[in-house]
C-alpha cells in the first residue's frame, strides 16, 4: 500500500508558476540616470512597462541592487533598483508602479 502512495503522489506535479503577463512599449526617450552614491550618465530608453524598464548605457557603475533615479524631465523622476545590468544594457524595476497611461506617455517623449 505504502508503494502505491509514493507512486500517486511521484505523479502529481508542482503548480505551474504563471509569468507575469504585462504590456511593454517600445521606447526610445534619453533618459539621466543617477545613482545614491552621486554617480550619474545618460541612458536611451528601449522599452517601459507599469513596473520597469530596460535601459541602454556605457554606465560601468550600475549594479544589481544598486538605487537609481530615471530622470525624464527636469520635473519627473522614478525612483527603481537595478535587477540586472550587462553588456551596455540594464533592467531596472520602478519601486512603486506606475499607470498604463504614464508607461505611455514615457515611451513616446
Amino acid at each position: 500500500m505504502a508503494a502505491k502512495l509514493q507512486l500517486e503522489s511521484a505523479a502529481v506535479k508542482p503548480p505551474h508558476k504563471e509569468k507575469r503577463r504585462i504590456s511593454r512599449f517600445l521606447a526610445s526617450s534619453r533618459v539621466l540616470v543617477r545613482s545614491s552614491h552621486g554617480d550619474s550618465c545618460k541612458a536611451q530608453l528601449k522599452d517601459v512597462s507599469i513596473f520597469g524598464c530596460l535601459l541602454q548605457t556605457n554606465a560601468e557603475w550600475l549594479r544589481t541592487g544598486m538605487f537609481v533615479s530615471i530622470n525624464l524631465s527636469s520635473d519627473w523622476s522614478i525612483q527603481a533598483i537595478v535587477r540586472w545590468a550587462r553588456n551596455g544594457s540594464a533592467g531596472v524595476e520602478f519601486l512603486r508602479s506606475i499607470s498604463e497611461a504614464d508607461a505611455l506617455e514615457i515611451a513616446r517623449d
